[in-house]
């Protein structure tokens, strides 16, 4: 039973982080108390037709196309099993040792298209991952289900053990939690 009320409150105090981590990730958030921006995408600019030029055709990473702060690296992303990125990656580091992670074919906004106003424009074509300290001070993350998907829904990593330059949830997984996700996650920065 105290497992079980220790693995609840841990999962409020991610849900209570979420908001600083997308901010940790580089996604825009609208202040609560003033009223939401008003987003109008240019009139010519088909977002569907434009992402599935994207998804066909990636581009390869490189460092004079990502954004300010990111770097290139080494990554290695294991989620159950399924290998997502393993090799060169692009990679920022936040304060504290916190960081995201994104495959080497990743497209960003303001740069591959439109500079997205609203979250719900933004678009992605691999794999990405952020590791960052939940309020107790514990390593933890998330990433995305689906190449396409932009937000970390879905994601349950809970506590992570760092080892290196790797983190793991290997040690610290709740045998009878069929919803956590194993997951290996290493940055090895060039």
């Amino acid at each position: 039973m105290r497992d079980l009320q220790a693995q609840s409150r841990r999962g409020l105090k991610l849900i209570w982080r979420f908001p600083a981590a997308l901010l940790l990730a580089g996604w825009s958030v609208t202040s609560i108390a003033g009223a939401p921006k008003q987003f109008k995408m240019p009139p010519d600019f088909d977002y569907d037709r434009h992402y599935a030029k994207l998804a066909a055709n990636p581009p390869h990473l490189s460092a004079a196309r990502l954004p300010k702060g990111y770097k290139i690296g080494k990554c290695l992303l294991v989620v159950d099993g399924q290998t997502r990125i393993s090799g060169p990656c692009a990679y920022i580091l936040h304060k504290g040792g916190e960081f995201h992670i994104a495959g080497p074919r990743q497209v960003y906004d303001g740069i591959d298209y439109p500079k997205a106003e609203i979250g719900a424009m933004e678009m992605s074509t691999d794999w990405w991952a952020s590791v960052f300290k939940d309020e107790d001070g514990n390593w933890t993350g998330y990433g995305n289900e689906n190449v396409r998907y932009t937000k970390g829904d879905g994601s349950a990593w809970y506590e992570l053990v760092k080892s290196g330059a790797c983190f793991s949830n290997e040690t610290r997984r709740q045998p009878s939690d069929t919803y956590q996700q194993r997951v290996k996650l290493c940055l090895w920065k060039k």
